[in-house]
């Protein structure tokens, strides 16, 4: 009876959260839509005006962030209904480590991870209660920490982190020297590095890649794997 009601809470704060999630979606996609319709007009001025290259180009550069704009409402969709299927982290078939900061960022928690971070803990996915019980800190801090930690293990937690949990860190960061390949990512719809699970980078000889060039992203993204993705069997 009581894991019933604790399901059907969790479900409730789900349908809470993705309503939220549905209002922001609802608001961007009007600004979308009026930016549209701007746009349309605007280029029927543009064509008038040939000569105005400079106007022209800055233009085109608005077109291209309206054509972002619609890719992350879609991603932001796809991401509602992964979260609508899980009720805790033994649900997920995999997930990505979580670094201690990214969670416990509050003030009064910073102590507490110092310490944890010092004794060789960098991720949340580490600890357990025996091991918050050994730190030497308050009792009041402890339970702090033992009730955060129940909260991230219930995926009680917000939507941002959800998704770094779910999709790993962005394609931006972890590539943020390689722009030109971010860019041909993000016009695929790729957004995180599970994005990239079953990505086949030798299709980047057609973008002009060479076999060397291929092989450096490819160790890049096999590096990150081995060091924060989780695999449950």
């Amino acid at each position: 009876m009581l894991k019933k009601l604790f399901k059907s809470k969790r479900e409730s704060e789900l349908a809470v959260e993705k309503e939220m999630l549905e209002i922001e979606i609802e608001r961007l996609q009007n600004e979308i839509r009026k930016k549209d319709g701007f746009l349309k007009c605007k280029n029927s001025l543009f064509i008038e005006k040939a000569n105005e290259k400079k106007q022209e180009k800055n233009w085109q550069d608005i077109e291209e962030q309206l054509k972002k704009y619609y890719k992350e409402n879609n991603n932001l969709r796809n991401y509602i209904k992964e979260g609508e299927k899980i009720i805790s982290i033994s649900d997920l078939k995999f997930n990505y480590l979580i670094k201690l900061e990214r969670y416990l960022f509050e003030t009064k928690l910073k102590k507490a991870v110092e310490i944890l971070e010092n004794n060789g803990h960098q991720f949340i996915q580490e600890l357990n209660e025996s091991i918050i019980d050994s730190l030497p800190v308050e009792d009041s801090l402890k339970i702090e920490l033992k009730k955060k930690l129940k909260k991230f293990k219930n995926l009680e937690i917000n939507w941002e982190l959800k998704t770094y949990l779910l999709k790993g860190e962005k394609l931006s960061k972890v590539y943020s020297k390689y722009r030109k390949f971010t860019n041909i990512l993000l016009n695929d719809g790729k957004e995180f590095m599970s994005d990239l699970n079953e990505y086949n980078f030798d299709n980047l000889i057609a973008n002009g890649y060479s076999t060397d060039k291929i092989e450096e992203l490819k160790n890049i993204y096999q590096d990150y794997t081995s060091k924060f993705k989780i695999e449950h069997i």
